[in-house]
C-alpha cells in the first residue's frame, strides 16, 4: 500500500517507518519545513511539506493515490508554559484538522489511524486530561467523530502510555538511569510508588502494522471499538523497575527515593480501560526489553 505517516522522524515513527518499509508498503511523510530530513532521505521516504493549504494535501493525497493514514505526529508538553500554548494547539489540533479536510475531500484514502494517550484519562476516568497536552489530544479525537459520521472513512485512535527501546533520544526515565549508572551522581527522586506501564517499541509496532492489516482487509464490524490501547502485560512500580534495571544490568542505581515530591497531577496508576487491538499482545517482557536497550 501507499501511506502517509506524520511523526515519522519521531521514535516510534522511525521504527514503524523501517518495518513498513521493510513489508513492501510506500511511504510518503508529511514534514514541517524545520524537520530534518535525513532519516527521510536515507530509506527513500517521499517528503511532503506541509504548506496549511489543504486543497494542496487533498490533491496531494489524490495524485499519490494514498490508502491510508497514520498520525503520530505531535507536541509533548509535561507541564506547559504561555510560550508554549500557540504551539500546543497548531500542532495538536490544527494541523491534524487541516489533514482531515484534506482527507474529506480526497478519494484514495481509505482509513486514518490517530495516536492518543493514557493522558487522557487521569484517575482512570473516561476522560480527564493530565495536563494540557493532553487536553488536546481528546480534542483532536473528539474532531475525529464529525469526520468519522460524515465520510466513509475508517478512523481508529490507538492510545500509548509509554514506550522504550534503541535508538530513543528522549530523555526518559531508563535513558535517565542508564546515565546515572555510568556516573557516581545521585538522582533525587519521588517515592516511587507510582505504577508504570512501558511497552518495548517492536510491540508498538506490532499494534500499529497489524491496525493496518486489519483496517486494509477486515469490514468496518471487525473493529466495533472507535479507540483501543496498547497496553502493557507487566506493571509495576517505579521502585520496582529501578530493581528490575538494577538486575538486568548489573549496576547499582545511585537513587534517593523521596527526595522530591510527586508532582501536581501524578499519574500513580495508569488508564485500565482500554480495549487491546484484536490479535494483539505484547510480546517482550520488561527485563528482555531493558536488556536490549542496555545491549
Amino acid at each position: 500500500m501507499k501511506l502517509l505517516l506524520t511523526g515519522a522522524t519521531g521514535f516510534i515513527g522511525k521504527a514503524l517507518s523501517t518495518r513498513l518499509l521493510s513489508n513492501g508498503h510506500s511511504l510518503v511523510a508529511s514534514v514541517r519545513h524545520s524537520t530534518d530530513p535525513s532519516f527521510l532521505l536515507e530509506h527513500n521516504i517521499k517528503i511532503y511539506i506541509d504548506t496549511e493549504n489543504i486543497k494542496s494535501l487533498a490533491e496531494f493525497l489524490i495524485t499519490e493515490r494514498i490508502e491510508g493514514i497514520i498520525h503520530l505526529a505531535s507536541l509533548y508538553r509535561k507541564d506547559h508554559s504561555l510560550d508554549d500554548i500557540p504551539a500546543l494547539l497548531e500542532s495538536n489540533i490544527a494541523f491534524p484538522a487541516r489533514l482531515l479536510e484534506a482527507v474529506k475531500l480526497s478519494t484514495s484514502v481509505k482509513w486514518f489511524i490517530n495516536t492518543g494517550t493514557f493522558f487522557q484519562h487521569f484517575q482512570q476516568q473516561v476522560y480527564s486530561p493530565v495536563n494540557l497536552y493532553a487536553a488536546t489530544k481528546q480534542a483532536f479525537e473528539d474532531l475525529l467523530i464529525f469526520y468519522l459520521e460524515t465520510t466513509p472513512i475508517k478512523f481508529i485512535t490507538l492510545k500509548i502510555n509509554d514506550t522504550y527501546g534503541p535508538n530513543d533520544t528522549r530523555l526518559k526515565i531508563l535513558n535517565l538511569w542508564k546515565k546515572y549508572a555510568e556516573s557516581t551522581d545521585v538522582l533525587k527522586m519521588s517515592p516511587g510508588e507510582q505504577i508504570v506501564d512501558m511497552i518495548y517499541i517492536d510491540d508498538v509496532v506490532d499494534g500499529f502494522e497489524l491496525m493496518i492489516n486489519h483496517l486494509s482487509t477486515k469490514p468496518a464490524s471487525f473493529l466495533p471499538e472507535r479507540c483501543y490501547a496498547l497496553s502493557a502485560s507487566e506493571r509495576v512500580t517505579l521502585r520496582e523497575l529501578a530493581q528490575i534495571y538494577e538486575e538486568v544490568s548489573g549496576l547499582p542505581l545511585k537513587i534517593e527515593w523521596g527526595a522530591m515530591p510527586y508532582r501536581p497531577r501524578e499519574v500513580m496508576m495508569p488508564w485500565s480501560g482500554g480495549v487491546r487491538p484484536p490479535e494483539w499482545t505484547p510480546k517482550v517482557t520488561l527485563r528482555e526489553g531493558i536488556a536490549k536497550l542496555i545491549s
